[in-house]
């Protein structure tokens, strides 16, 4: 039997991923070093950019610095003297994904689609024209590491292995996240949950694979 391919889990910390904005204001200082070997201005940024004012360049420096992606550099002051962490280095390297809604861990429920984005490492997304985000409401897939509020990476697959993770759509209208198995005259979606049963259909829309996990991780 062929073996599923087991998903990645990548751990952030403290705070949710860095929005669109922030991702771009952090590509345009990593790439400004990159080219002059300085940091740029507010004002070079929100040019750049094309961004409202340097103060709109202020807000996301600050988000940025809160996240750990930039940090005053010592040797200096000013502006110029923003300093991209080896955090930022590693997340500069990151794709933009469209961003789906919730997709539940527990009891289908309806699909919901929203029109975002969502920044996420090179290396976790092989095949990112294909590829989108959900993130998971539920706690039926806690034996396989995905938790409630957890972000998983799809890839759309409409053939799993057995013992993939999927992303079924149950009655065209209710999405449901669990293992894919293959029985003689049906399917079994099986949760990863010892208090739960799994769900038996004939006929699921798989709408992809689960290739990797993102968990913001909270100190309590």
């Amino acid at each position: 039997m062929t073996e599923p391919v087991p998903c990645s889990i990548f751990v952030l910390d403290m705070l949710p991923p860095l929005t669109p904005k922030q991702k771009d204001v952090l590509d345009f200082i990593i790439q400004f070093i990159n080219e002059r070997g300085f940091a740029p201005s507010y004002r070079e940024i929100a040019g750049g950019l094309e961004l409202a004012s340097p103060s709109t360049v202020h807000a996301h420096i600050q988000s940025l610095r809160m996240r750990g992606y930039l940090r005053a550099n010592e040797a200096g002051a000013g502006n110029r003297e923003l300093e991209p962490t080896d955090k930022a280095m590693k997340w500069g390297r990151s794709v933009l994904l469209p961003l789906k809604g919730l997709i539940t861990a527990g009891l289908p429920i309806e699909a919901v689609e929203e029109r975002e984005t969502f920044a996420v490492p090179v290396d976790l997304v092989p095949d990112s024209a294909n590829s989108y985000v959900l993130r998971v409401r539920g706690d039926s897939m806690i034996d396989e590491g995905i938790w409630d509020g957890d972000f998983v990476i799809i890839e759309r697959n409409p053939s799993p292995k057995n013992g993939d993770v999927v992303v079924a759509l149950l009655d065209n209208s209710y999405a449901t996240l669990k293992k894919f198995y293959r029985e003689k005259n049906r399917i079994r979606l099986q949760p990863a949950n010892k208090t739960m049963k799994p769900i038996y259909c004939y006929d699921p829309l798989i709408q992809g694979v689960v290739r990797a996990v993102i968990r913001s991780f909270r100190s309590l």
